[in-house]
């Protein structure tokens, strides 16, 4: 198991920075290796929210079925995902105004099975540590774009 965590400053409305992240239909534009994504049914926001992912892991395409599990609008949000092999990750994301902007911690945790094993806890971690902090970038210039 692996975990990951990052405290990002935006300098932007925390309205902004929480639309931007609870849009689970547009995270092929910022998030790192997100080729499609598409809800999985009615919900449009809040617990029970689920969505499918396509996205590129390494050189290979894998599919992610995510679910928001916890939702305190402008404040919290825990996403379940259910990875190939029956692998998970939870990403944890708290939000918080300050005098400069937004803050936003986020823990993200996997155990990738049988495949993280393949790969090895080291070079896993290197992996996700690339992929989080190139989505933290992307998801920061995106909000605070005008």
């Amino acid at each position: 198991m692996g975990q990951i965590t990052r405290q990002i400053f935006f300098d932007a409305p925390l309205e902004r920075v929480w639309s931007i992240w609870t849009d689970v239909e547009k995270t092929p534009e910022w998030v790192e290796g997100v080729q499609e994504s598409r809800l999985t049914n009615a919900a449009k926001e809040g617990k029970g929210l689920s969505w499918n992912e396509k996205c590129l892991f390494g050189k290979k395409l894998i599919q992610m079925d995510h679910e928001i599990t916890e939702w305190e609008p402008l404040k919290r949000t825990v996403i379940r995902t259910g990875l190939p092999k029956g692998a998970w990750m939870e990403r944890v994301a708290d939000f918080k105004t300050t005098s400069e902007g937004t803050e936003v911690i986020v823990t993200m945790e996997w155990d990738l099975g049988i495949v993280g094993a393949m790969i090895g806890d080291d070079k896993l971690q290197h992996m996700m540590e690339k992929s989080f902090d190139l989505t933290a970038q992307r998801w920061k210039a995106k909000t605070e774009s005008p």
